[in-house]
This record gives structure tokens, C-alpha cells and sequence, in this order.
């Protein structure tokens, strides 16, 4: 819940500094864009957290379930989130304004949510375990 919320406020902070430092104007389409990236983050971080969840079920320690967790979701949300990248590719190519701008936004978003959901995460959860040695992990 906490590790989960922190990432997905800092994705968006993350995305919303991206987006002023490059200065794009945010339109309905650009908005959707971040509504789409905002679903696709909590769709990765509750992957995660289900594979880890596994993980602890089996009887691992914390430190094994949430590698074990992040490695065995790493290939789902690297492929769901590649396959989006591409179509935000395709969609700005081909399409005219208000489509190119929800392209763009989707693009830097899916950037900003594969590094919050597989970096930002697992970092919290290390530090959690390294400094508080946490003998037991409740997801």
C-alpha cells in the first residue's frame, strides 16, 4: 500500500517535471495520456507485489520473496509496457495533433512508470528491509 503509493506519486512528480522541463502544453489528449500511464503503473506495482506475495507464501524470507517477486514480474511489465511504447511510436507517426500530443504524453509516461514501478520500488523495499530488518514482510 505505502511502497505502492510513494512510487505513484513520485511517478508522477517524476512525469510532471519531465513534461514542464520540456514545456508541453497539456491538452485533453495529453491528460488521457496520464490516465492511461497512471493505470498502467498500479497495474505493474500490483503485479509485483502479487509475485512477492507468492514468493512469501512459499515460506521465503523477505529479501528472497522480493527478488524472486521483482525477477519473475520483470518480463510481464517490461512486455506490456514495450508494447505501449511502440504504439505511442506509431500513433505519433502517423497521427495529427491532438493524437500526437496523447502519444507524447503516454510515451514519457510509460519511461517514467517502468523506472518508478521496477527501480523506485524494489529501492524502497531494500531500504526498508536494510535499515529496519525486517524479519516479516505483510503484503
Amino acid at each position: 500500500g505505502l511502497i505502492a503509493e510513494t512510487a505513484l506519486i513520485l511517478n508522477i512528480l517524476i512525469f510532471l517535471g519531465v513534461m514542464g522541463y520540456v514545456r508541453f502544453t497539456l491538452t485533453r489528449p495529453g491528460i488521457a495520456g496520464i490516465i492511461l500511464t497512471v493505470g498502467m503503473a498500479v497495474g505493474a506495482n500490483v503485479l509485483i507485489f502479487e509475485r512477492i506475495r507468492e514468493e512469501l507464501d512459499l515460506g521465503k524470507t523477505p529479501r528472497v520473496a522480493i527478488d524472486a517477486g521483482y525477477a519473475k514480474a520483470l518480463t510481464t511489465i517490461l512486455d506490456a509496457n514495450i508494447t505501449t511504447l511502440i504504439a505511442a511510436f506509431f500513433l505519433f507517426q502517423l497521427g495529427t495533433g491532438s493524437v500526437q500530443g496523447f502519444a507524447v504524453t503516454l510515451f514519457i509516461g510509460i519511461i517514467v512508470s517502468i523506472f518508478t514501478a521496477v527501480v523506485v520500488t524494489k529501492t524502497i523495499f531494500e531500504l526498508m528491509i536494510q535499515d529496519r530488518q525486517i524479519k516479516e514482510l505483510k503484503i
